[in-house]
């Protein structure tokens, strides 16, 4: 039960970041944040090394420190591994789709068939899948596609926002003519 009041929690937070009015186009300024979990150490220091110029990197071998580094860090693509030993890279993606549905999903995985595609698509909501072994620029191609698309939807985000503000002002002075 605690469980699912933290992640209630969570949930609750991740929907106010972007109802607060400081939501700004200052938040895609820099470096995409880019979050890559995995149970296996080299592939992390791998990835870092080869991205740390282009990309703002977190890397975790941990599911539990990954899911708290979304928050902290408002991470905007995360890639996850498809088999460790704690829970599949599906299965976290799933969680990350549910609580937090803007930021970009990629699974990553040296075994890849047609069940595992459809599975990370259909419960993760994957908007890419990277192939082991690692090749650089095809990394690059698709971590630079989710973060477009997370910019895409944030920038939709302030729109409405904005929409939403200008048509609360018009309702108040219709209401206001209409009592006067």
């Amino acid at each position: 039960m605690p469980r699912f009041k933290a992640h209630q929690h969570l949930n609750c937070k991740a929907m106010n970041l972007h109802a607060d009015a400081h939501i700004s186009y200052d938040a895609l300024s820099g470096k995409p944040r880019v979050l890559f979990l995995d149970d296996d150490e080299a592939n992390l220091v791998a990835f870092s090394a080869n991205f740390r110029s282009q990309f703002e990197i977190y890397t975790t071998v941990s599911a539990f420190d990954a899911y708290n580094l979304i928050e902290d860090k408002n991470i905007q693509v995360v890639l996850a591994d498809h088999r460790m030993p704690s829970i599949s890279g599906v299965d976290f993606l799933e969680t990350v789709a549910r609580d937090y549905p803007d930021v970009q999903r990629v699974l990553v995985t040296g075994h890849c068939d047609i069940s595992l595609l459809l599975e990370a698509i259909n419960k993760g909501k994957v908007g890419g899948v990277l192939s082991k072994p690692f090749n650089p620029g095809e990394i690059s191609d698709v971590v630079i596609d989710a973060w477009n698309r997370f910019k895409e939807i944030f920038e939709k985000e302030i729109v409405l926002k904005q929409l939403r503000r200008q048509n609360q002002q018009f309702e108040f002075m219709l209401r206001q003519r209409l009592l006067s």
